[in-house]
This record gives structure tokens, sequence and C-alpha cells, in this order.
């Protein structure tokens, strides 16, 4: 037999079943047999559908950049594109009378999440809204009935689900319009397939995803299927029979006999993207370290390791070609042999390789170390310093495959380890306490462990100098407010600089006064000391090891570099403090070098200034502080990191994808194409190839295994993470293409049944990207005039070009109902729409033909296409919002939307809050929410309790605390309010703030820090850190937060254009206002200051 693919999404009609293998499209009997591929697209499809007839299939392609609908005949042919929605979207299937096709889509919406359907004319045209409000799946049954699915469509990437978003079924059963929920189970349902007189659809209330059904009334449930392995996906029926996919194999149900049968597939492909291939090196560099002596580097490249000389020479490929992925490469002292970490045997291992290959790899596989984070190596010794994701700080000894615990910090990862010139002591950055973060030593001889520096802030990035002198790092204890500028508040945004310790007690500082006269020539350069014999070398055994408290050392040597060991002097050593006579600022590394201290600065930007793309670009500047002359300045701009050789004659900085060598503390001299004289690095010659399928057998494994590390708990939650490796590996051979590969991890990650288990990102085949341009307006076809019609036209924000229709500038004067003629002078009309010519328009200008609504002359109008109106519609959406709230309590009340608990819904809460705080009572609506981490800032404005007011002549009074409400407040959410969302309303109840209004949120509250890349580049995220709460402990994760007053939006309300959870809370403030009015004091009568009259004064005698 053949090896079989990973299939995946089927549909079927009669004895045809269409599916997805390979990101193309596919047929095969539905009896089984051989496979046939329909399609060989330059993007991926997804979610084909079968016409009623059986001619068509519709499906979702990416031929031209995003998700859009295009047809093709079922035995195959040229497809044609139908849909320019330019958003998130998928085919639901198609209209009874198999004229449209049907489409689950964001397009029109102020929010991602919010699908609603559309049918697409076969023949082409403009897609039509149906009349189901919110909605992400439909079956019509008979009678014009529609039965339709909300919320969720795959319950296997979130096992067991039970939180606020799990799938909905609504049925209009005599297609009126009247809907009504379907069935309530205990668990997820999706996708409802109406077939005669009974309604099938996906379940796992039973604990895994089997395919239900029950009659229109509801009742009768029962389950059709009985897998035990994987979860039902993806059903489509022809009205006769059911296909499906559980695991990668396709299965078919048939009604009439009640058995499910496995469809039995004869695949033959030639599996073009499991094929080798070179890739760019620079998009996947990893890791780069240098030389000790500077002249060579090693880089790990996409998990594959080189040495090669910075300019010249032959690279080196050291290790394994495939299935195993090297980390943390780093030269050994010696600059002979690298140390990495590689995970050949399935667990990470140290292993050391000679750079000429004379000796095989020495693999250090019985020692226990954790997922390393960091590997630095002794300058002197075969030593390696080793930190991993339990907080610790580890001494591996190569030579005797020993390690040692060296510390460990309770509260976070110990950080910017680095090594004495001398290679007896470590300097490190240590989480003391939950928010403190110190610098730390470590002798390594022994073990011990001394406080440099006094909790305060943060400390880190320690280096030592060369001659022995002094400790540099970075410190966050500048606490030097800046007035914001948009409301009464201050803030930190710089906060830190350079600082240094002098590690004799004896040494002056480098910025007091001089001791004596600079000499005004240069003396003759001194001899070296001998070197000492290596018992010389040796740190004595401590004072605190004899039973005495630690003393400073003797002195031995001014120059540890030279062999003499390092002298410090930790009695005192805390107070021995000096910063540098510099600017705080954003730093981020500092490294010493001979007479100087380079360190990096990053400018102060706004978290919402990126790039179109999405990247910005590194802005880090160089700067290099001069001991001697006591002068700074600026050796490089635009760096993203940089660091120095062991011996801190070379340094490297990155820019992006670029590196660039530069002997250490010089500024570059020119500029141009890599070489010597340039210092840039040409990674070109590292030549890396990829086998995929040998490096999605690593990256299943490491992201299995980042799993079982870091999963908040220990035990898993309970789940048999073994078993479930076992279970999906088979499915893994059967993996062809990236975006399989990416549906087998979400699969394999959902068994823990909690939610931030995401991956995403990766390398995927290239694909086109031809956005669409859109006008910020909805457009209508006009039959009678053969021209196209404006709608309402979005406003959104009219200074920002980016969320406003272009259509909304001064001088445009477009206004609703107007004609649109042309676009760049192609007349639109039956046969061309407006939106086919402003493919691969999107931020571009563009030209208009247009016309007045009742006649007159056509006029050319220049404008600028969005990328999207998204961010314009979210803008009118939440001005109507206010508007209705405005006009129903006579500007009593105020209305705040917080779309996302980030920067974004920061910067709107604010926009909304301190505009609306001045009136009587308060609606914050947290539906859409899409998570973050400010919540706890917004909560403690919304706390503020009014107690006092500043009473002034000529001005109202003002109250005390600044921007307190005066009057009561209610919040508003839905089942689309997560993660963070989650906690906000979960806390909003819990502070007594007001009452919730609205649905049962996501139930999202287990939180994650993804800092760990698999090898391609893609981001598998582990759930870490779990909330717990003190009124229900850890029942908001997988469950949500249940409102005090539940109000649902039904099909009806979104058809009818009502807002019933709105109109709640205005109705609920308003009669809390009335229980309650909020009234301002009349302050009294004012104090009286007036001269008083003395009062009079008796004449009487008075003794002597």
């Amino acid at each position: 037999m053949p090896d079989a693919g990973y299939y995946r999404d089927p549909t079927i009609n009669g004895d045809t079943v269409v599916f997805v293998c390979e990101d193309d499209l596919w047929t095969v009997p539905a009896r089984g047999g051989v496979a046939r591929r329909l399609t060989a697209n330059p993007g991926p499809v997804s979610s084909p559908m079968l016409s009623p007839d059986g001619a068509w299939i519709a499906y979702m392609g990416r031929d031209e950049g995003t998700d859009e609908v295009y047809v093709m005949p079922a035995v195959g042919g040229p497809a044609r594109r139908l849909s320019y929605f330019g958003g998130q979207s998928w085919v639901v299937g198609w209209t009874p009378d198999g004229t449209s096709i049907v489409v689950a889509s964001n397009a029109k919406s102020p929010f991602a999440r919010q699908m609603r359907l559309f049918t697409l004319p076969l023949e082409g045209g403009d897609a039509q809204l149906l009349p189901t409000g919110v909605a992400s799946s439909i079956s019509f049954g008979p009678q014009g009935g529609r039965v339709i699915g909300r919320n969720t469509t795959d319950l296997a990437r979130w096992k067991r689900y039970r939180g606020g978003l799990t799938g909905e079924l609504w049925i209009d059963k005599e297609g009126n319009g009247e809907w009504r929920k379907l069935i309530h189970l205990a668990g997820n349902v999706a996708l409802p397939l109406w077939i005669g007189t009974r309604i099938y659809f996906v379940s796992d209330h039973e604990g895994i995803g089997n395919l239900y059904s029950c009659t229109p009334e509801g009742t009768e449930l029962r389950r059709h299927t009985h897998h035990t392995t994987y979860y039902v996906r993806h059903p489509s029926t022809d009205g006769k029979r059911i296909v499906y996919h559980a695991g990668a194999d396709l299965f078919l149900f048939d009604p009439a006999t009640q058995r499910s049968e496995q469809i039995e597939v004869e695949f033959y492909s030639p599996q073009v993207q499991r094929k080798r291939k070179f890739i760019q090196t620079d998009r996947y560099l990893e890791g780069f370290s240098l030389h000790p002596k500077g002249h060579s580097f090693v880089a790990t490249i996409r998990g594959k390791v080189f040495t090669a000389g910075n300019w010249e020479g032959a690279p080196v490929q050291h290790g394994d070609l495939e299935r195993v992925r090297y980390r943390l490469a780093t030269w050994l002292h010696d600059g002979k042999r690298i140390a990495t970490v590689a995970d050949a045997g399935g667990e990470d291992t140290l292993e050391i390789h000679t750079v000429d290959g004379s000796q095989p790899p020495l693999l250090l596989e019985s020692l226990d170390i954790g997922r390393p984070t960091s590997l630095l190596p002794s300058p002197k010794q075969p030593l390696l310093a080793l930190t991993n994701h339990r907080n610790e700080l580890l001494l591996v000894e190569p030579a005797t495959q020993s390690v040692r615990v060296l510390d460990r910090s309770r509260y976070a990862r110990i950080q910017d380890v680095t090594w004495s010139p001398d290679g007896a002591w470590l300097a490190y950055s240590f989480q003391e306490t939950a928010q403190a973060a110190i610098i730390k030593l470590c002798r390594v001889e022994t073990g011990e462990t001394w406080p440099v520096t006094k909790p305060l802030l943060e400390d880190c990035s320690p280096s030592f100098d060369p001659d022995g002198k002094y400790l540099y790092f970075l410190s966050f204890r500048d606490f030097n407010p800046v007035r914001d500028n948009l409301h009464f508040n201050m803030s930190f945004p710089r906060g830190g600089r350079p600082f240094l310790v002098t590690l004799q007690a004896d040494t002056l500082s480098p910025f007091g006064p001089p001791s004596e006269p600079r000499d005004e020539e240069p003396k003759a350069e001194e001899p070296k000391p001998e070197e000492p014999k290596a018992e010389e070398s040796q740190p004595k055994e401590s004072d605190a090891e004899a039973g005495e408290a630690a003393k400073p050392e003797e002195p031995k040597a001014a120059k540890p570099d030279g062999g003499e060991a390092l002298r410090i002097d930790l009695e005192g050593i805390s107070e021995r403090l000096v910063a540098f006579p510099v600017p705080e600022g954003r730093y981020q590394r500092v490294r010493a070098i001979r007479g100087k201290v380079l360190f990096s600065v990053f400018p102060i930007e706004g978290l919402l200034e990126a790039s179109p793309s999405g990247e910005a670009g590194p802005k880090g500047r160089l700067d290099c502080y001069d001991l001697a002359e006591r002068r700074l300045e600026t050796l490089v701009n635009g760096i993203s990191i940089f660091s120095v050789s062991q011996d801190a004659s070379t340094m490297f900085y990155r820019t992006g994808n670029r590196l660039r060598v530069l002997k250490a503390g010089e500024k570059p001299k020119e500029d141009g194409a890599p070489s010597r004289r340039t210092g840039w690095i040409d990674l070109r010659r590292l030549r890396v190839s990829i086998t995929p399928h040998a490096e999605w057998e690593q990256m299943y494994r490491e992201a299995w295994r980042l799993q079982r590390d870091h999963f908040w708990t220990n035990d898993m939650s309970g789940v048999d993470w073994v078993a479930i490796y076992e279970r999906y590996l088979p499915l893994l051979k059967r993996v062809a293409t990236r975006a399989e590969f990416s549906d087998l991890l979400w699969e394999m990650q959902g068994e823990l049944g909690t939610s931030h288990a995401y991956e995403s990102g990766g390398d995927y085949r290239p694909e086109p990207r031809y956005d669409q341009g859109f006008l910020g307006a909805d457009l209508y076809y006009d039959p009678e005039l053969d021209c196209y019609r404006f709608g309402p036209i979005v406003r959104g924000d009219v200074w920002d070009e980016t969320a406003s229709s272009p259509l909304a500038r001064p001088g445009i004067n477009v206004q609703p109902g107007d004609r649109l003629l042309a676009v760049s002078g192609r007349k639109v009309g039956r046969s061309l729409s407006p939106q086919q010519l402003l493919v691969h328009q999107a931020a571009a200008d563009v030209q208009l033909t247009v016309a007045p609504a009742a006649g007159g002359s056509p006029r050319t109008i220049t404008i600028k296409t969005l990328r999207s109106e998204r961010a314009a519609r979210y803008r009118d959406w939440v001005e109507s919002n206010r508007e209705q709230v405005h006009r129903a309590t006579d500007g009593r009340v105020g209305y705040i939307h917080i779309p996302d608990m980030g920067a974004r819904g920061f910067a709107e809460f604010h926009r909304g809050f301190l505009a609306e705080v001045v009136r009587d009572g308060m609606i914050v609506d947290v539906r859409f929410n899409g998570g973050g981490n400010v919540s706890q800032l917004l909560l403690e404005k919304l706390a503020r309790r009014r107690l006092a007011y500043v009473v002034s002549r000529w001005s109202e009074p003002a109250p005390y605390p600044s921007y307190s409400l005066l009057g009561p407040m209610v919040a508003l959410t839905n089942e689309v309010a997560g993660s963070d969302g989650d906690i906000f309303s979960h806390v909003f109840k819990m502070m007594g703030l007001g009452p919730l209004i609205g649905k049962r949120t996501w139930g999202g509250v287990i939180g994650i820090n993804p800092r760990a890349r698999l090898a391609d580049g893609s981001i598998a995220t582990q759930p870490e850190f779990s909330f717990w709460f003190k009124d229900v402990g850890w029942r908001v994760e997988n469950y949500g937060t249940d409102p005090d007053i539940e109000v649902d939006i039904t099909p009806q309300d979104y058809v009818a254009g009502r807002d019933p959870q709105l109109e709640r809370a205005i109705e609920e403030v308003l009669r809390r206002m009335t229980e309650q009015p909020p009234e301002r004091p009349d302050f009294g009568e004012r104090p009286r200051l007036a001269l008083p009259e003395l009062p009079p004064w008796d004449d009487f005698d008075t003794e002597d």
C-alpha cells in the first residue's frame, strides 16, 4: 500500500467525496479507491463544499492573498474567484437550489471574531447578508427551515471545552424568522446538519467529540458514532449521508444503516512539500557567538550549528544533519571546541564538539539539566555555566560529566550570567523577591553566593571589567517621574542607567576627582607579569568555609586576564555602588572592554507604533563610555543586540537580520557589502538545508516536551501526557505540509483541555499576497443604471487616514446614494465590480469616477484606499453605542468600550473614560474583549470613590480623587470576552463595582509567556500561569464568569438591529440612579473668616 495522507475537510455528493490533503483538493469515491488530485494551486485551500447537483466545488483559496471563495468544476478544471471579503472567511455550504454559496465571514464587522453568513451567487455578483445574525454554520431543512451554529466550529482544538463560547444551535423550523435554541447539552456542540426528520451535530458532552442527532424539537438525543481516540471533525452531508474526518482518516456515516465506516483511500503523491530545501539563512538566525579571540564565529541557524571565519574560510556544519535541534552553541575557552544543547535522544542534552572534527562529540546524556535557557563557557577552564527553565544556575564539568546546582530563584529565571576574566567567579541577575532582582556573585570553586546589590527594583546585565577593578551592570532605580500629557498621572518611562561597583575596597570611583594629573604623553607599556603556576591561580579556601565571616582577600594582581586570581572584597560591596554620569534611559545590555564600557539604549516608543507590516525596525543605539576620557559617544544607531568576544577585543552587533563584527569600542569606518573592511558578515556563506518531515518530527517532540516542562502544574491536570504523545505520533508520518503539521499540533495540544495552548507562525510554502483595497463604505449594485452606488460611509476617526474612510476626507464630498461609475478609469457594473478592481490596491492611490445620486456630471477624485476597514467600523460601532446611551439617559450616563486588555484596549479605555467620567453614571462594555494583561490598571481607576471636592470661585467643583465616578456603574460582557477579559469581568463583580450584564465569558485564564520558538520560527505556547480567585478558586478556567443579569442576543435581535444587552444596561443604570440619585453636595455655608469684634473689657483693679 502507498503511504497514507493527512485527510481533512471532506465533503460529499452521491458517490463523490472531495477532501483536502497537502493543501490541495482531492477526490475519491465514497466507497474508497484511488484518490485523484484536483488542484495544484499557488496557495493552500480549505473548507470545500460540493454543490447540491454535484457539479461544482466551492472552497476557500489563497491564490491572491487572504482566504477568498473560489468555485471550480467537480471533475476538475480552472477555478473562478467569487469573493473579495479581505478578511477571515470559510465556505459553509450551498443554498438548497444550488444557485449560491453560503460563506461565514467577518467582513464588515467591527470585531475579527464576529462571524456572519453571506450568500455568493454561483454566476458572480455581490455577497448578500443572510438574516441569521452572528453564525458560523447553517443547514437547511424542509419547508424553508434553517438551523445555525454559533460560536464554535472545531471542537478538537480545545477538547472538553465548557466555557461561555461553547457552541449553540438555533433553529428556525418554519423559516419565518422565529429562532429558538435547539438543544441544551453540558458540553460543546457544532456544525448542525439537517437530514430528513433529524438534525445531526458534533458534541463532546460525553467526553469526546462524536456525531449525535435530535429532532427539530430538540428531543430524542442519540449518539451515532463511538470514537474513543480522535474527535469527529468537520462533518458534511449531501442530505443523505455524512462524511467527516477523525485523526487523519475519512469516515462515512449512513443514517439509514446507522453505520460509520472508514473510507479506504489509495493515495499517490510526490509529496513535493516534504522535499529538501535550502532556506534564506539570515531569516532563521537563532544565536551567534564570537571565537574567544574574535576572528571566527559559531552560529545557530534553524537548529543547526556552523563555525566559520568571520570573512574568509569555508563554513563547517557540526552535528547530525536531520532530526536534531541544536541550541545555544558557544565556544569553549580553548577556541578548539564548541558546546551546544541538542535533543538527539529526545531530551535536551549537552554536547561538546571539536571544531576540526578530530574526535567524536562528547554527549553528556546522564546530566539532568532541564531546558537550558543560556549556556556560558568559562574563559579559563573547561566549565560551563547554564541556566534553565527551573530557575536554576548550574555548573557543568564536561570532563567528569558532573553537574552542580549553584543557585535557584523562587520567583523567576536567573538571567544574564557572566564569568569573571579569571574564571573564578560568576555574576548574574537574580530575582530575590517577587518585585526585585539583584546582582549576585558566585565563587565557582565552592558554590558560595553573595548579593552584590540590595533589593530595590531591577539590577541586570552584569559585566566584569577586563582589568578586574569593577563589575558593571544596569540598574533601574532612577525614580524620576514624567508627567503624563493626556491626564493627571506620572510614570517612569526611562528609569535605568549603567552602574558599577568597585571590586576592591581601595579602588576609587572612575568618575571621582582625579588623584593625580594626567600624563601628557602615554607611558611605555609595562611588561606583563609572568604566568603564575596553576596552583597559584586557584582561589584559596574562603574565610566563610573556615567558619569566619567573609573578609576582604589579600591582593594578588590587578590584571586577572593575565592569569592572576581576581580579588573581590565582599565586605561592604553593596555600598560601593556608583552610577555612570549618563542620562537615564531604556538601557538593554552592558559589556565591558578595556578602558571602556559599551551599552545599548532604546528610545521610548508608543506600543501602537508598528509598521504596516507589523514589524518595527531596529531602533537601538550602541553607546561607548571612555573611562579615561570620561566621554560618551554613540558608535552606531539602529541595532537590535550586541555582544563582545571573551577577550573583549572584538564586538558584534545585529541590526534586523544583519550581523557586523568590529574592533571593540570603535565606530564603523565605512558601510557597504560584507567584507573585512566593512565588518558585515555574509550569512549566505552558510548553506542550510532542511528536510521538512525530519524537522517536523523534531518539532513535534519539542512542542510536546515544552508542554511537559512548562505546564502550570506538574501533574498535567491529570492528563496522561505520555499517552497523548504516543496517540498522535503515528499521524505525524502522514503529514506532508506545514499546515498539516500545524493542525496536528493543535489537536495534540488540545488534549490538555485548557486555554492558551496555541501554535502560530512557521515556515509555510510561499504564496501570493495581493491585499484588497477598501473604500470604507458599503457598495451596492444598481441594475437599472448598471453601476454601483455608495451606501453608508464609515466615518471612524476622520483625522486618521488608517481608521476612517477616504471618502470622508475634506473636499471629497461623496454622499450615500452617489454613483460609482469607474475605478482607475475602468467602468464598473454587472460584469466588473469595484472590489475586483481593488485587488492588490491596499493603501494605494486610486482614481474613482463618481456622480451625484440624482444625476449630474461625473467627476474624478483621487483617494488612498484602506488596508482594512476594521478600525473605522469599530469606531463607528463605539460611537453609535455611546450616542444611544446618551440619548436614552439625557446625557447623564457615559459609555466606554474596551476591545482588549493590551495596548489598544488601554488606549481605548482612557480615550472613553477621561471624557465620560464627568457624567453621573457609566456603562463599561468589555464584550468581544480579546484579553491581554492590563485589567488591574483599569479596575483601579474604575474603583475610585468620590470622597471630596475642590471648590473654586470661577469654575465648577472638581472631584477628589480625580476621575472618580459620582453615580452607579454597570458592565457589559459576553461569551467572546476572554482571558484578561474574563478576569476583568470576574473581578468587576468581586469588587462590587456594579452588576455584570450579558453572557457567561469565554473561560480562559491560564496565562502564557511565549519565549520558546520551535526550529522553523513558530511559537507553541504553554499554559504556565493559572489564575485562582478568592471566591471561586480555579473555576473561571474552562467555565468563565456568570453575569449577574443574563441577556442573550437572538438572531431576531440581530436582524432587527437591536442590542438588548446594551438596552438592559441602560435600564439597569437608570434604575439605580433613580433609587440612589447621584447628587452633588450643596457644600453648605462657606467658612466666614472676617475679623471678629473684640468683646467689651471691664475695668478692675489688680493687686501688686
